[in-house]
């Protein structure tokens, strides 16, 4: 006695009982089991175990100190982005400085130059200080006796192919 109602999910048949005799509920699992290949009876407990996915503490410990590397990795290139931006800011900052200094520097220089000219120069050392060009009376001559001396001091240590090379780069070498 089945009932249809146009899907297979129950076959009722299976609780019947059979001519008299009453079948244990092992017998008639194991009747099932033999009618249709594809269920398969699982307790509770292993049912749990087979569903839980096994956990390698080596592969858990890798992964997160992967993870904590990569982290870690990020963090540093931005930071350093982050103070390389900041120190590009303070250079192009003091270079605007610079260059605004500079240009105060020489309107300053324009500015002097236009007050101290050499006539400028003159007649002021000649009124208000009261001096006078020199004349070639006021010229003065000195010659040396001996003329002009040079003295090589020699140095008493070896010289060797490497002393050589270090005086030719220092410049001492002619």
């Amino acid at each position: 006695m089945g009932f249809d109602n146009g899907s297979e999910a129950y076959d009722l048949s299976l609780f019947e009982e059979t001519a008299g005799i009453s079948m244990s509920s092992a017998e008639k699992r194991s009747k099932k089991r033999k009618k249709s290949g594809k269920i398969i009876s699982i307790s509770k407990g292993s049912s749990a175990k087979a569903q839980r996915r096994k956990k390698n503490p080596l592969m858990i410990f890798s992964v997160t100190l992967l993870t904590v590397l990569v982290a870690a990795v990020a963090i540093t290139i931005v930071q350093f982005n982050a103070e390389l931006n900041e120190v590009n800011d303070m250079i192009q900052q003091e270079n605007a400085r610079l260059g605004e200094l500079q240009n105060e520097q020489a309107q300053y220089r324009l500015t002097i130059d236009s007050f101290m000219t050499d006539d400028f120069v003159r007649d002021y050392a000649e009124t208000k200080l009261g001096m006078v060009p020199a004349g070639n009376a006021q010229k003065r001559f000195i010659s040396l006796s001996d003329g002009d001396k040079g003295e090589i001091l020699s140095d008493e240590t070896t010289s060797n192919v490497f002393t050589a090379m270090m005086d030719a780069f220092s410049g001492a070498f002619l």
